[in-house]
């Protein structure tokens, strides 16, 4: 089959699964995996807020008569906590913002992510041959008080080939790229944001290790992320 056969059959794929079997479902469960950060580890204590909705956040929607369900939450909150124990001396967790301002030793700030937009395209929606995924964040920094200092927006972009019939492991694993994107933007814009800096211009170094008054999870080993 020539190149453009080959594309034109791969941007059918979509259609061709309606026939076969009417309605179907295509659910994506996101993996942790996250290159190491090429950034200094920062000697301070800083907070890490989830909310509900992120931490078990499932984008779903119907299109072209295809149920899409995609897990984002789990992988995510295992990403950042191994990415921001990467960056940061002593990540703690922190449940509850309004009690931010008494765990000791002090923060030097809180940060909380939320998703502001999950989206994707398939080869048929592109006419192409391959899967693209939008994966848009906010971020939203809290002094160690747990006050509302800023908020900024960042955005990973992934795409993969598509290999078969079935969307799932081209659909994952461009998702995966976005969210490698998003991470590696982070590492890098978090620390150029001016209310960043100066909250972080006056916080106290962080601690030498030993008791503190709120666990600190053990940072977590690199994860594997599928070949690709």
């Amino acid at each position: 089959m020539s190149h453009s056969g080959m594309k034109r059959f791969r941007a059918a794929l979509p259609v061709l699964l309606l026939l076969l079997g009417g309605c179907s479902a295509t659910q994506v469960a996101t993996q942790a995996g996250l290159p190491a950060p090429l950034v200094d580890r920062l000697p301070l204590r800083v907070g890490i807020h989830y909310p509900r909705e992120f931490r078990e956040y499932v984008h779903r929607e119907k299109r072209q008569n295809i149920d899409y369900e995609v897990t984002l939450g789990s992988a995510h909150v295992r990403n950042l906590d191994w990415l921001l124990a990467a960056m940061f001396e002593q990540l703690v967790p922190v449940e509850d913002l309004e009690r931010a301002g008494a765990i000791r030793p002090p923060l030097a700030m809180v940060l909380e992510p939320r998703f502001q937009e999950f989206s994707f395209l398939t080869p048929r929606d592109v006419a192409g041959d391959a899967y693209l995924v939008t994966i848009r964040y906010l971020l939203t920094v809290y002094d160690g008080a747990g006050a509302r200092v800023d908020g900024y927006t960042y955005t990973g972009y992934g795409r993969e080939e598509a290999g078969g019939l079935s969307a799932r492991g081209p659909l994952q694993l461009a998702t995966q790229r976005a969210m490698r994107d998003a991470s590696a933007k982070l590492a890098v814009e978090l620390m150029e944001q001016d209310a960043v800096r100066l909250l972080l211009r006056g916080a106290a170094p962080a601690v030498p290790p030993g008791p503190v008054t709120t666990p600190v999870p053990p940072p977590l080993p690199e994860p594997s992320l599928p070949p690709g």
